[in-house]
């Protein structure tokens, strides 16, 4: 059942994307596109589960090419990401059946529907290639589909350029990867994944190569700096269904090709390679988390969010090597688990948060957060979803972010166990660094669910905001009530991890190293003393019901204690308050600093609530401040006064501009050898062919 389960869901994207080039004539056509592409996505999390049970079904289609055929396989470790895809793939097929209407006219529509399903196809058949020319022909149908999806509201300003940019990261991206695919010797004929991990071809220099190729080409997709331009320019220009399946699904796919490259393809690694993407990470971490605090658009805000994700995943994949060359090998595979943990959390989180920004573009027809403001009181489903996501992120205890987060700290705590005192340093920096990072990406996400969803309206569109249809709701549910079940029964969530974990490093025992007994072992306790005398013993010996290693015995507090001791302080807090405020009731207007009239443009804004951020960090920001004077007719006599904020971001003003600028300049130079004759052309022939004769 590994490959067959596959296979209809395959079947059911295509009819599913036949179905929604359909709209163009009828429009009910839309509703059973969406419900294929809902059956393809339960199909796919079918697939999953017996992919993560052990099921190795493979295939081989009779054809044939110099570099390879059409192979596939079922794996463990494309496990846990085709179960995110189909989660996330399911609930973005409900949202879309009421989004879709508000992308334009039939033929966007029939557009819509017809590619989204084809880049889910698409990602099926790049998780389950069993080699590198079925992986490389699925990941380019993957990048045009999504191309072509980016751009869809091309006559939008920025959409072309936004897109064009998209795809020429891509490209380069998927030059590196190939040419990485080449030097370990992937793209030979008859050479499969399988052959190549119990049997690596490179070596020495010529793996170190292929690792350096591997980490730009799949880097590129995953945002790392600095290839992740793309991401804060195309999550904005496309449709809010596409940026969910973009940020939850795509980009996962660029953690994928690491591990599947680094981890599984390439030898032992050598010391500098885990110390160089966990480099990598850290600052890429940072630099999300620096620029998501600014922006005051909601979807780029968002897409800065999901690079300070990846550049954790990718930060916890470089230690995962550090480990591995170092022959800690149970503390290797316990960071790879941090790694795909995090993807499928991300995934299901980042999805939602998406889906929750298209929400607040259809009801309140903006997403400028300082032009939001009261959103809570109109949408209410719509809030109460986004919350969930927006806190999930945020690493609030006891949801997802914070199961990750925490472990992948205490992972980096175990580096103790390293000799070299610069690696020592290396790491607590490191450790330094992502703790600050997580902490302003608690501070960005109370911005943005302050800004948007909290206060008094602070525009007309946002005081007649109204909640969106049932399916749009119904997809956030999906991705928000799985995020949820597997936050609060750790299991589910650890168990996928680990399945693909041992799958691709071949280390057992990890279960057993993560999960406290309670949890791994809960038929071995009557139920009374389960829910009662052992359920505390575990809490107060460190291994609470939040992801708490035990066989390492590295963490000396608690997170579950921790997030109950919160908890009882917060309500008794609350009720101190509220039992003292009880005899003595005054109200009162708001004091405004001796004005006239309360209006709402006075609360905090989004962006005045990090203010202090830009002060802070102001060297990395650039930041700049104008202030335009409205004079009316009068020309010494104010009207009103009007700041405006810009921020220059670095890798786009210092390295790209550059880069295209260049590239324009050559281009038009090598422009004049193309001058449309014939003559021409056969002159540059006969050079050539005078040229190859002197070089035999």
């Amino acid at each position: 059942m590994g490959l067959e389960l596959l296979a209809a869901a395959l079947a059911c994207y295509t009819l599913a994307g036949l179905l929604g080039l359909g709209v163009l004539r009828w429009r009910f056509l839309a509703d059973l596109s969406a419900a294929a592409a809902i059956v393809a996505g339960v199909l796919v999390v079918v697939t999953a589960a017996f992919w993560l049970g052990g099921s190795r079904a493979s295939l081989t289609l009779p054809i044939s090419t110099p570099i390879g055929g059409l192979a596939f396989r079922a794996t463990p470790l494309a496990g846990t990401f085709l179960l995110l895809s189909g989660v996330v793939g399911t609930g973005i097929s409900l949202y879309t059946a009421g989004y879709a209407p508000h992308v334009g006219g039939p033929l966007r529509q029939a557009t819509l529907h017809s590619l989204l399903n084809l880049s889910f196809a698409a990602i099926l058949l790049l998780l389950a290639a069993a080699n590198a020319f079925s992986f490389l022909l699925a990941w380019e149908v993957m990048v045009i589909s999504t191309y072509v999806l980016v751009s869809l509201e091309f006559d939008r300003p920025g959409r072309p350029q936004a897109a064009f940019l998209m795809l020429a990261l891509s490209k380069i991206g998927f030059i590196a990867m190939a040419v990485g695919f080449i030097a370990v010797g992937a793209l030979q004929s008859g050479v499969s994944f399988a052959t190549l991990a119990h049997h690596p071809v490179a070596s020495g220099v010529l793996a170190s190569a292929a690792f350096v190729l591997f980490l730009v080409g799949f880097g590129v997709k995953a945002g790392l700096v600095p290839w992740q331009g793309w991401l804060p320019e195309a999550h904005p220009a496309a449709p809010a269904n596409v940026s969910a399946a973009l940020s939850g699904v795509v980009v996962s796919m660029g953690i994928y090709g690491l591990v599947l490259s680094v981890i599984t393809l390439l030898p032992a690694p050598a010391d500098w390679w885990g110390y160089l993407a966990l480099g990598l990470g850290v600052v890429t971490a940072a630099y999300g988390v620096l620029f998501s605090l600014l922006v005051p658009n909601l979807k780029r805000m968002l897409a800065y969010s999901t690079i300070e994700n990846l550049g954790f995943m990718v930060a916890m994949l470089g230690l995962s090597l550090v480990f591995a060359s170092s022959h800690q090998r149970l503390l290797a595979a316990a960071a790879l688990v941090v790694v795909i943990l995090h993807a499928f959390y991300h995934a299901l989180l980042k999805s939602t948060l998406f889906m929750g920004a298209g929400c607040v573009d259809v009801g309140a027809h903006g997403l400028d957060m300082d032009r939001l403001g009261g959103l809570a009181r109109r949408m209410r489903w719509t809030t109460l979803l986004f919350f969930i996501g927006a806190m999930g992120l945020a690493g609030v205890p006891p949801l997802n972010g914070f199961q990750t987060e925490w472990l992948g700290l205490q992972m980096l705590i175990r580096s103790r166990v390293l000799s070299s005192p610069e690696s020592r340093v290396y790491m607590a920096t490191a450790g330094m660094l992502l703790t600050l990072t997580f902490a302003l990406a608690a501070t960005a996400y109370v911005r943005v669910f302050g800004g948007a969803f909290l206060g008094a309206p602070r525009s007309q569109r946002a005081a007649q905001a109204i909640e969106v249809p049932l399916t749009m709701r119904l997809g956030m549910l999906v991705t928000a009530g799985v995020a949820v079940i597997t936050a609060l029964i750790p299991p589910i969530g650890i168990g996928e991890a680990v399945a693909s974990a041992e799958g691709a490093t071949h280390t057992p025992g990890l279960l057993n190293a993560l999960l406290p007994p309670f949890l791994r072992h809960p038929t071995e306790f009557a139920l009374p003393i389960r829910v009662g005398g052992t359920f505390l013993s575990q809490i107060l010996h460190n291994n609470g019901m939040v992801i708490v290693p035990t066989s390492f015995s590295y963490a000396f507090i608690s997170p579950t204690f921790i997030f109950l001791s919160l908890v009882c302080i917060i309500a008794l807090t609350a009720l101190a308050l509220r039992l003292l405020g009880r005899r003595v009731r005054r109200e009162s207007d708001v004091w405004i600093g001796g004005g006239g009239e309360y209006r709402a443009s006075m609360q905090y804004t989004a962006s005045g609530f990090t203010n202090l951020f830009r002060s802070t960090f102001g060297g990395v920001f650039r930041d700049q401040r104008d202030i335009q004077r409205d004079y009316h007719q009068a020309p010494f006599f104010t009207h009103s006064v009007r700041y405006v904020r810009r921020v220059i971001e670095p890798v786009e003003t210092y390295l790209y501009r550059p880069t295209v600028t260049i590239a324009g300049q050559i281009s038009r130079a090598a422009g004049r050898f193309q001058s449309g004759h014939v003559s021409l052309y056969l002159l540059y022939l006969v050079a050539v062919f005078v040229l190859i004769l002197l070089i035999h």
